[in-house]
């Protein structure tokens, strides 16, 4: 694994703090969860185009439209960064140290470029409690290359 960032750093020391609360009585972890969800969202903003494992669909859409972006909203092309694993509370309760919360963040932050079609058919799956890797095939997604899980 790569050295952490000042940004990965900051991070993971919000997500200690925020862990050491809710384990304290002082924070609810749906408070929590919601903050770091925030997080992970947010550094994917704007991105989608450049992330490199993408759907077969997430690769069309982009040829479709280039040398423009695909549709931002409101389209089956638009394009979605999809977390692999998922944010679960049970990490608030785990993960005790700043280091350990750098790894997770890592891990938490592996997302995939979909499209908003491909997006909806995952949430189905994941709705029956699948996550991690497993989901896409039982989505019906496949990818421009193996990812390298």
């Amino acid at each position: 694994m790569a050295a952490p960032t000042e940004r990965d750093l900051r991070a993971a020391r919000v997500a200690h703090v925020l862990a050491r609360a809710v384990r304290k009585g002082e924070v609810e972890a749906v408070d929590a969860l919601r903050i770091l969800r925030h997080e992970l969202r947010r550094r994917n903003t704007n991105t989608t185009p450049r992330i490199k494992v993408r759907s077969v669909g997430a690769q069309a859409s982009i040829d479709k439209y280039a040398p423009e972006r695909p549709p931002r909203n409101d389209s089956d092309d638009a394009l979605h960064a999809d977390h692999v694993y998922p944010l679960r509370a049970e990490l608030l309760h785990s993960v005790d140290t700043v280091e350990g919360w750098v790894a997770v963040l890592a891990r938490l932050h592996t997302v995939v470029c979909l499209t908003a079609v491909e997006n909806y058919a995952l949430e189905r799956v994941e709705a029956q409690g699948i996550t991690g890797p497993e989901k896409y095939a039982l989505a019906g997604i496949t990818f421009t290359t193996p990812p390298d899980w």
